[in-house]
């Protein structure tokens, strides 16, 4: 008897681990603006959200600020949930056009400080 009592609570304890893991999250992915260089980082992770891994969706800002005033600003194109917590979603900063056009554009900043396909530069202003 004192062995079924211990194999029924190994057995609850599991049920419940199992349920706890079977939670569905992922990583919320963007590229991360490179305002100076008005370039795109490689795609990273920009947060862990709840549910299952969602499909594309229209592209969209991040806003991600630190105490001391600097920001990260992303571009991602995965559809929600999408990342609230610390994060200016509202895409109503005049940075997100930047970024967003340089999604657009497929522009990924290279390590020799240029980029795939750079804005077009003023033949006058030179």
């Amino acid at each position: 008897m004192k062995r079924l009592a211990v194999v029924s609570v190994l057995v609850a304890l599991f049920a419940v681990m199992l349920h706890a893991c079977g939670d569905p999250s992922h990583v919320y992915e963007g590229r991360i603006f490179d305002e100076q260089r008005k370039c795109l980082r490689s795609k990273s992770s920009i947060d862990v959200v709840e549910g299952e891994r969602p499909g594309e969706c229209e592209p969209r800002c991040f806003i991600q600020r630190d105490g001391d005033g600097s920001r990260a600003v992303y571009a991602a194109t995965m559809c929600g949930p999408y990342p609230v917590t610390g994060f200016d979603v509202s895409g109503t900063d005049p940075i997100c056009t930047e970024a967003l056009a340089a999604l657009a554009r497929n522009d990924s900043c290279l390590a020799d400080g240029g980029s795939t396909a750079p804005l077009p530069t003023d033949a006058a202003a030179d």
